[in-house]
């Protein structure tokens, strides 16, 4: 597996994959996938899909991978971003809790990996109504991501509010909790880091990780694989 294109800016990143599988994992970001020649398999806690083309993942729904010898392309989507508003919306993944499977159109998305035009890394969507506590906490994580701890304390002392309120917000507004974003984030710096071409240690403290083997084992529950195969070439 490789990381073929990335845009932090635009939330999201692409990778390929041919003859791999990985556990039951989940993760924040939207997940697309997409099978041109050959077919995957997808199984979720509670249900399996063989032979399928595409697929639609939501966030944070455990999910499992398995694509034999086809050669697969797997787009992460921010929902916050433009592009993960898009797909959110295009197919109701709000009101979804299970994978789609087989959608037609779901290829030519991949189409639209084109720059949206967006000055902050973590700018809510246009038409997302987002509270301004919560804006001030999304810009405080944007501000300190490479600090090892950043604690839902912290971030209720900047927006006024309780910690059990700024969490039940929060999750309300972003459709995750403040750890599960705060993690995307970090692990999006890491891999942008060590795209650059800094060791996976260097880039693990970019992004506030104690070290190289807390990163692995983060994107290892996030990402169901070991990062070396993902970052190199």
């Amino acid at each position: 597996m490789a990381v073929e294109q990335l845009s932090i800016q635009e939330g999201y990143a692409l990778f390929v994959k041919k003859s791999y599988e990985t556990r039951l994992h989940q993760h924040y970001g939207i997940e697309l996938i997409c099978c041109e020649d050959g077919t995957f398999d997808l199984s979720t806690e509670d249900k399996s899909y063989t032979g399928i083309n595409t697929a639609v993942i939501p966030s944070n729904l455990p999910h499992r991978f398995q694509c034999g010898g086809a050669n697969c392309q797997l787009l992460f989507l921010d929902p916050l971003s433009s592009l993960g508003q898009y797909v959110s919306n295009r197919y109701r993944l709000h009101q979804r809790k299970g994978i789609l499977v087989n959608q037609p159109d779901v290829g030519s998305l991949f189409g639209k990996l084109q720059p949206i035009p967006s000055s902050e890394t973590m700018r809510p969507a246009e038409g997302v109504n987002v509270d301004f506590r919560i804006q001030n906490c999304l810009q405080e994580i944007h501000n300190n991501l490479n600090r090892s701890e950043l604690s839902i304390r912290q971030l209720s002392e900047i927006s006024y509010l309780s910690e059990s309120r700024l969490s039940h917000l929060f999750k309300a507004q972003l459709g995750t909790s403040i750890r599960q974003f705060v993690l995307w984030n970090k692990m999006k710096l890491a891999v942008l880091t060590a795209k650059g071409g800094c060791s996976l240690s260097t880039s693990a403290h970019a992004a506030g990780f104690a070290d190289s083997s807390h990163f692995t084992k983060a994107f290892v529950n996030m990402f169901g694989t070991n990062p070396w195969p993902a970052l190199k070439g």
